[in-house]
């Protein structure tokens, strides 16, 4: 049965989505697909070292939509619609409604899925100590907490600074794992800026 919720809902989730996660090593790698190389020496055009942050603890999520935001008590999930906003202590998130289904004791999270006009957006500092924003956008993006794989599909596009993926068909699929690896499936133009000399 589906309950009416108040517009803004709080949830204490544990794990989080983040556009990108921490590799276990710490060393990120880059697909050599994509243009970059599987060495761990890279130079880190699309932030996924900058942007393996560890969740903070008892980190807190908050959804906010305009429109409506129910909760299925007998399957776990709940539906935002309307203007949704996702802020956590990790990015902010955007998009026109989100389907967030729990695991069955409700302590955390078995599938979150973003549908229309998604912006996922993520503040860090580089190794430099300046500030880089990172930007993933897509028509629909799919986080899957037991993978760590954060699916961006419908034009999807990934940019770290003035670094950027972006796809060129619309069926273009870019998958970001925890791991510090993306892959692009698909049609897609790289453009990587080489700022390392003066």
């Amino acid at each position: 049965m589906n309950r009416l919720l108040p517009a803004t809902l709080l949830f204490i989730i544990i794990g989080g989505w983040p556009l990108f996660a921490a590799p276990p090593n710490g060393k990120p790698t880059m697909n050599p697909e994509m243009g970059g190389s599987a060495s761990t020496e890279t130079k880190d055009p699309f932030g996924v070292k900058g942007l393996t942050k560890d969740r903070p603890k008892d980190a807190k999520t908050e959804i906010t939509s305009k429109k409506q935001a129910t909760f299925d008590n007998a399957t776990s999930v709940a539906e935002f619609e309307g203007s949704v906003v996702v802020k956590d202590p990790q990015f902010t998130m955007f998009c026109d409604q989100l389907r967030v289904t729990l695991n069955k004791d409700r302590k955390g999270l078995q599938l979150v899925e973003a549908f229309g006009n998604v912006i996922i957006i993520q503040d860090n500092t580089d190794d430099s100590g300046k500030k880089v924003k990172a930007t993933g956008r897509g028509g629909k993006a799919v986080y899957e907490p037991i993978s760590g794989d954060v699916t961006l599909t419908v034009w999807p596009s990934v940019q770290h600074d003035i670094n950027m993926q972006v796809a060129t068909e619309q069926g273009t699929i870019m998958i970001l794992n925890r791991g510090g690896k993306m892959t692009t499936k698909g049609g897609s133009r790289t453009v990587i800026v080489d700022n390392s000399q003066e």
